[in-house]
C-alpha cells in the first residue's frame, strides 16, 4: 500500500502517524514476500499495540476538542479494531509462549486486518473527520 495525499486528513500529527502505519505494513508485506515474516510479525504486533492506543487517543482527543458530531460512531470503530487486534495479539502470544517464531498465516492475517482498516477507516471515516475540520476552519475565518 502506498500513502497518497488523498488519504490525508489535514491534521499533521495524525497524517504522520498514518504514514508510519503504512511504512510498517509495507515492511510486513516485504517480509511476507521474502518468506521472513515469521521473524517480523512480532515487531509489527508490538508496534501496533503501542500505535493503536496512542493514535486512537490522539484522534479522539481532536474530535472531542472540535465537537465532532460523529465522535461516538468513530470511537466504536476504534473499539472494534482493538477487538480484532486483541485476537491477533493473543495468537502471537500463543506462538511466543511456546518460544516459536510467528507464523506466515498470522503475518498474512495481520496484514489483511490492517489493510482492511486502512481502506475502510482511514480512507473513509478519518477523511470525513478531516473534512469536518477543514470546514470548521473555514467557518472560523468567516
Amino acid at each position: 500500500m502506498k500513502w497518497t495525499e488523498d488519504l490525508s486528513v489535514g491534521i499533521e500529527i495524525i497524517d504522520t502517524q498514518h504514514k508510519e502505519l503504512f511504512t510498517r505494513i509495507n515492511d510486513l508485506v516485504d517480509a511476507i514476500r521474502s518468506h521472513t515474516c515469521k521473524y517480523k510479525i512480532s515487531d509489527v504486533v508490538k508496534f501496533l499495540d503501542d500505535y493503536i492506543v496512542f493514535h486512537f487517543g490522539e484522534e479522539e482527543k481532536y474530535m472531542l476538542e472540535r465537537g465532532y458530531p460523529e465522535y461516538e460512531q468513530h470511537r466504536k470503530q476504534h473499539e472494534k479494531f482493538m477487538g480484532n487486534f486483541a485476537y491477533l495479539k493473543e495468537e502471537l502470544m500463543k506462538l511466543e509462549g511456546g518460544k516459536k517464531p510467528g507464523s506466515y498465516d498470522l503475518s498474512v492475517e495481520t496484514n489483511q486486518v490492517v489493510v482492511d482498516w486502512i481502506l475502510e477507516h482511514i480512507a473513509k471515516l478519518d477523511k470525513r473527520f478531516g473534512k469536518f475540520i477543514a470546514e470548521s476552519k473555514g467557518m472560523d475565518r468567516g
